[in-house]
């Protein structure tokens, strides 16, 4: 086979439309590699029983000059590919049910050696939702863990626009692609994920975004991670697949609790229920990996003297928001005249001691 190596015959099925990892992996199983398969194709082919338009595909691809003309395209994509048989593939990948057989990365792959957590929950979350999100990824962000996620709307894009803010590290884990932006939308986030962190895909380059690859994805959000937090999501949503991934896979789960007047908390309280983690602080995820990690004692909210004080406008500010979201016009309806004089400086002095969290559109919630 000349200079071709095994995992460039495994590159060039993986570009072929309509083989799919599971015949492959049914070749690795009787003949051992792709490689010995190739040199025994016709009974291979007979072996998948391959649609002739699949099969015409293949026998393509296996000639050594399209092997070799695959690879040139793959460099000049700056693309990088990384497969099971790689030194370098993530281990913990390895030992899923259906585990991928390769991925195509963008960015720093040495994040998928790296203790990391994936956080997941609704497309729509609320005010509430985004607060517990921000703050939560903030912290465990600070404190070395890479966050893992989906890039979709929601508490995905919060989760990783969030960990970019504050410097952590992030992996994009998307449904189509690598080649692929979507939502489009996040365009923008697309490009600093793969500027300061790492996007990868188990489907090959040119994959569009089809909604049966997204549930697959997944168990690889789930597979990367130490365990999961979920932080809001309707009782049938995408981030109760990947909580059930992980608890396949024997990763932790964890929820965060929330109103149970909202849909999107269903999700979460059906998970405490099954046995999942509650969680109100970043600190209930790190005393469970305590062999990784040392509590947060900078955010501890039960630490001696953490709780700083405050004025007579910041109490007044503070009893009025909600943990949900509040609109400042809501808020200064309801204060003295004295105290919305002092308005800004009240919310500004909230932020900087952690009791509130801005919101996009001028809503502010407590933490």
């Amino acid at each position: 086979m000349g200079e071709i190596q095994e995992r460039d015959w495994l590159y060039a099925l993986l570009l072929v439309t309509g083989l799919g990892r599971r015949r492959i992996r049914a070749l690795y199983d009787v003949y051992g590699s792709v490689s010995e398969a190739v040199k025994n194709w016709e009974a291979a082919d007979a072996f998948l029983k391959l649609p002739a338009k699949v099969s015409q595909e293949v026998r393509e691809h296996i000639k050594e000059e399209k092997v070799l003309f695959l690879l040139q395209a793959r460099e000049k994509g700056n693309v990088q590919y990384l497969c099971f048989l790689d030194q370098d593939f993530p281990e913990q990948l390895r030992h899923i049910p259906d585990s991928p057989l390769a991925l195509f990365c963008k960015g720093d792959t040495s994040l998928l050696h790296q203790p990391s957590i994936g956080v997941v929950g609704s497309r729509r979350p609320t005010p509430y939702g985004k607060a517990c999100c921000s703050t939560l990824v903030k912290e465990l962000s600070e404190q070395g863990l890479v966050i893992v996620s989906g890039l979709a709307y929601g508490i995905d894009g919060e989760a990783h626009l969030t960990t970019l803010q504050s410097a952590g590290k992030t992996v994009g884990v998307l449904g189509c692609g690598i080649d692929q932006i979507y939502p489009s939308r996040h365009r923008e986030l697309y490009r600093k994920i793969e500027s300061f962190g790492l996007l990868i895909s188990e489907y090959p380059p040119g994959t569009p975004p089809l909604p049966g690859l997204f549930p697959e994805r997944n168990r690889i959000i789930s597979g990367l991670c130490l365990g999961i937090l979920v932080v809001e999501g309707a009782e049938k949503s995408g981030s109760l697949v990947t909580a059930d991934c992980a608890l396949e896979q024997g990763r932790d789960v964890f929820a965060v609790p929330g109103s149970i007047f909202s849909l999107v908390s269903a999700g979460p309280h059906n998970l405490i229920k099954q046995g999942a983690k509650l969680v109100t602080s970043s600190a209930d995820v790190l005393e469970e990996w305590s062999h990784i990690f040392s509590p947060l004692q900078s955010t501890n909210r039960q630490q001696e003297g953490a709780v700083p004080l405050l004025d007579e406008h910041e109490k007044a500010v503070l009893r009025i928001l909600s943990y949900e979201g509040t609109h400042v016009d809501e808020l200064i309806s309801q204060l003295t005249p004295e105290a919305k004089q002092k308005v800004h400086r009240s919310l500004l002095q909230l932020e900087t001691k952690g009791k509130i969290v801005s919101l996009p559109g001028g809503f502010f919630a407590r933490r």
